[in-house]
């Protein structure tokens, strides 16, 4: 296997020394490569000299001699469908660096070096690989003009690189961002001072959407099966979005008798509504652990029961009246009591014998990291938006949260909005036509940097 770290370095500026030592400790570590792309930014305006500054091009500036050697000013393929744009040179003051790039390297994925960190899922093809497009973070300390665009781009400047490992078994990249003292995290790894130390537990695993009754089997077993990923990362908490699939009432199918008489030949016990409970009560306790705290999210495809419940007829739905009525009497009774706390979708899972498992509400909030500039939110899905419409990477990322949603079922990062994918089959009928979905899960860690894992051909690491 074949490791390297990508990252980005800007002209007449030091190195950003705690990150720099960190970043060449975890290099020796894993016996990776370093590559580094430079981008210049002029600050002239800025200087109170009256003489005009040297030329824009790279080689009439000065750079940082202890990262020169790893310079690699060129595109180079780093693997079978992944590309390294060195050639690239972005302001880094762009407020969107990926965009205009999404055709750049045709069906490749590709790293773009820039300071910030972004992700952005391209579609694709129903049956090829999701395009991926990276950026790397910086080895060089914030150096900005003290103007708008400047001081924005001087928030989100981040430290670090991505992590590529090339295996038989394709490519896998992960952002590796180090806190202001250097620190920084791979998975179970941390680099601290110059050191390495290994067997970190991670602060949280965000993974993608679940569908239960359509997960993907194979990222089921390499996620919770014995020695899993969950095994192996061991983190404090778990997070689920979209356990309940619904599948048995899918509201994509509802209205359209062709669909569900295709499914009343082909598979008549999928329409059993209480059976798909069953269903995902056994599968979250075999997904449980006693060291790790369980959360399930509000979700849009979990109250798609209570929005069952107060649309359907069970007098036309024989198979599904008991279960029904059952149901309905539960939220009738509550709210008799006034109790708005209460989830049908909570009731269902314990009366199927699932305890320990902490569902959300709706509007609930779940900060983790909190000494980490604010804390990381966990309690948004990412279906309800701002002001009552529909949710948006873009619009989360107004409120100054750094946050992980699901519901897009593609990888993304927006400023602070991570989005992470879905653990369910990539083709669930419904969505025809070229998709930008993936299998991508979400790590947080203690210090409160992050990581996005992509399980792709079986693996989810090289």
């Amino acid at each position: 296997m074949k490791r390297y770290l990508f990252s980005c370095m800007q002209n007449d500026t030091p190195l950003h020394r705690p990150s720099w030592n960190n970043l060449v400790a975890l290099a020796k570590h894993y016996n990776a490569e370093i590559v580094l792309s430079r981008f210049v930014y002029d600050l002239s305006a800025h200087n109170d000299s009256s003489k005009p500054r040297a030329k824009s091009a790279r080689e009439e500036r000065s750079w940082p001699k202890d990262a020169m050697p790893y310079v690699r000013d060129e595109r180079i393929v780093v693997a079978p469908g992944l590309e390294w744009c060195g050639e690239l040179q972005i302001l880094p003051t762009a407020k969107r660096p990926i965009s205009g790039f999404e055709s750049y390297t045709g069906r490749n994925s590709c790293i773009i070096p820039h300071p910030k960190i972004a992700l952005e899922s391209v579609a694709s093809g129903k049956h090829e690989g999701t395009k991926l497009i990276y950026t790397t973070g910086c080895v060089t300390r914030k150096n900005y003009i003290q103007k708008k665009a400047g001081q924005v781009a001087q928030f989100h400047h981040s430290y670090g690189a991505l992590l590529v490992e090339v295996s038989e078994g394709g490519w896998f990249c992960r952002q590796v961002t180090a806190a202001n003292n250097g620190t920084m995290y791979d998975l179970d790894v941390r680099v601290k001072d110059g050191k390495v130390t290994t067997g970190h537990r991670v602060e949280a695993i965000i993974w993608g959407d679940a569908h239960v009754r359509k997960a993907d089997p194979t990222v089921a077993k390499l996620a919770w099966s014995k020695g899993g990923i969950l095994d192996t990362l061991r983190p404090k908490r778990q997070v689920f979005h979209d356990l309940l699939d619904f599948h048995s009432r899918n509201h994509h199918e509802i209205g359209n008798g062709r669909m569900r008489f295709r499914r009343y030949v082909g598979a008549p016990e999928d329409d059993c509504v209480g059976a798909e409970l069953d269903e995902v009560a056994v599968e979250l306790a075999k997904r449980s652990r006693t060291w790790c705290e369980t959360i399930v999210v509000a979700s849009n495809h979990d109250g798609a029961l209570l929005k069952w419940l107060d649309t359907a007829d069970y007098r036309s739905d024989p198979r599904n009246a008991l279960t029904f009525l059952e149901l309905q009497g539960e939220v009738y009774k509550n709210e008799a009591k006034k109790n708005t706390r209460f989830s049908v979708f909570e009731h269902a899972m314990i009366k199927r014998g699932v305890r320990g498992v902490n569902f959300l509400r709706e509007d609930d909030s779940y900060v983790i990291c909190k000494d980490a500039n604010g804390g990381i939110e966990l309690g948004m899905h990412g279906h309800l938006g701002v002001n009552g419409g529909r949710g948006s990477m873009l619009g989360f990322a107004r409120m100054g949260r750094k946050s992980f949603i699901g519901h897009g079922h593609r990888a993304g990062i927006v400023d602070g909005v991570w989005m992470v994918g879905t653990s369910s089959l990539l083709d669930l009928g419904y969505n025809a036509g070229p998709g930008a979905w993936s299998h991508t899960f979400g790590i947080a860690h203690q210090n409160g940097k992050r990581q996005m894992v992509t399980i792709y051909g079986g693996k989810w690491r090289g």
